[in-house]
C-alpha cells in the first residue's frame, strides 16, 4: 500500500497538481459575476476547464485537491464580498473528482469521457450542490430553490458549453505533448537496468516492480 502511494504521488504528479491548483486559483479569482438574477447567481468562470483537465490527467484524488484548493484560495483572494460557502467548495472538489472517475472508464474515446463527465458535473454540481449552496446562503428568503434553479440553467448551460469546447481543444495537445504515457508513474524503463544488474534476486525484484508499475499504469486515468 505504501509503495503504491509513493508510486501515485510522484514528484511530477505533485508538481502538476500544484500547477493546476494555481490555475484554479486564478480562474476563481477572476470569476465574473453577472449583474442580474440576484447576487452570486450567475458567474462566468473557467474553473470547470481547469478542474476537468486536472481530473482527466491526474486522477480523481488530485483533481479533487485542485478544485478544493482553487476554491478556498480563490475565495481568500477575491471573495466579492460573500461569505465562505462550504457547498461551493464541495462542488469545486467534485469538479475534479467526477472527470477523474469518468476517465477511468476503459475503451471509450477521450471526447466521450469529457462529454459524460461534464453531463454529470452539470447535474450534480451546477443543478445540485452549487445552486443549492448559493440559494441557501443568499436567495432562500426571496424565492424557492427550483425557481432560482430555473433562472440559472440557461446562462450556466452556455458557460459550461464554452468550457466543454475549450476542454476538448486543449485535451489532445496536452495528452500528446505534456501528459505522455507513463510520464506521471515513471514506469517502463527503470526496471530494465535492475534486471541486468546481476543477481537473480535483483532480477526478480525488478520484474515484480515492473509488473506492479504496469498494473498501476493500466489503472491510471490518463491511459486511454
Amino acid at each position: 500500500m505504501g509503495y503504491r502511494f509513493k508510486r501515485y504521488f510522484t514528484v511530477k504528479r505533485i508538481a502538476y497538481t500544484a500547477l493546476f491548483a494555481a490555475l484554479a486559483v486564478i480562474a476563481n479569482s477572476f470569476t465574473v459575476y453577472l449583474p442580474f438574477m440576484g447576487a452570486s447567481s450567475n458567474a462566468v468562470s473557467f474553473t470547470y476547464l481547469v478542474c476537468a483537465l486536472a481530473g482527466a490527467f491526474l486522477g480523481p484524488v488530485c483533481g479533487g485537491l485542485v478544485g478544493g484548493i482553487g476554491d478556498i484560495l480563490g475565495w481568500l483572494i477575491n471573495s466579492s464580498g460573500g461569505a465562505f460557502n462550504i457547498f461551493i467548495t464541495l462542488g469545486s472538489i467534485l469538479l475534479g473528482v467526477i472527470p477523474g472517475l469518468v476517465h477511468k472508464i476503459p475503451k471509450l474515446p477521450a471526447i466521450v469521457k469529457i462529454l459524460i463527465a461534464y453531463a454529470i458535473v452539470f447535474v450534480v454540481c451546477m443543478c445540485g450542490v452549487n445552486t443549492f449552496g448559493v440559494w441557501f446562503y443568499y436567495i432562500r428568503g426571496a424565492k424557492t430553490y427550483f425557481v432560482y434553479l430555473a433562472g440559472r440553467i440557461a446562462t450556466q448551460s452556455i458557460i459550461m458549453a464554452i468550457n466543454i469546447v475549450l476542454t476538448c481543444l486543449m485535451y489532445y495537445p496536452l495528452r500528446k505533448y505534456v501528459f505522455k504515457k507513463d510520464i506521471l508513474t515513471g514506469t517502463g524503463r527503470a526496471a530494465a537496468p535492475l534486471a541486468a544488474a546481476g543477481t537473480p534476486h535483483d532480477a526478480a525484484d525488478a520484474g515484480a516492480r515492473e509488473s506492479d508499475g504496469k498494473a498501476f499504469a493500466d489503472s491510471d486515468p490518463d491511459q486511454d
